[in-house]
């Protein structure tokens, strides 16, 4: 069985290169579209663009149902370390909901002087910005705990 998925793997990343490099191809070798003046952009940007749009989504939610799956198996077999797998789950959630609380929506003078006024985006970009120091701080402080010796002790 383990011979015949990994025949299907390889078979879907062949597949997968095969129609990147077709993309590919068609990008960089068809033609440019010349609409205003110096701005070239090439013919089949919009056919790039929703390859690694279908992609991102594809991977995002096998991610999630091979998270899903995953949890599931833990839970019935160890459920001990599948509680403890879903626990670090719902922190996330709840930094990225604490972190969406106290984001900005205030409207950004841009470079060129235009003003970026869409608070969702806001909001968003600030919520990743926090969750990220608030990532990074854990991690270092997790760090700095191990370096210490205090997990050793703890067991």
């Amino acid at each position: 069985m383990a011979k015949l998925s990994h025949k299907f793997s390889s078979w879907i990343l062949y597949i997968l290169f095969a129609i990147i490099l077709i993309v590919l191809a068609l990008f960089y070798f068809v033609g440019y579209n010349n609409p205003v003046g110096e701005y070239n952009a090439p013919k089949n940007t919009e056919l790039l663009i929703f390859l690694i749009y279908a992609m991102v989504i594809i991977a995002a939610v096998l991610f999630v149902v091979g998270k899903c799956v995953h949890l599931i198996s833990l839970l019935k077999h160890e459920p001990k370390t599948g509680l403890r797998f879903l626990a670090f789950d719902v922190l996330l959630v709840v930094l990225f909901i604490v972190t969406w609380m106290i984001a900005s929506d205030k409207p950004l003078a841009l470079a060129d002087g235009s003003i970026f006024s869409d608070a969702t985006m806001l909001k968003v970009s600030d919520m990743m910005i926090y969750a990220i120091y608030a990532l990074f701080g854990i991690a270092a402080l997790g760090t700095l705990l191990n370096l210490s010796g205090i997990f050793k002790k703890i067991k």
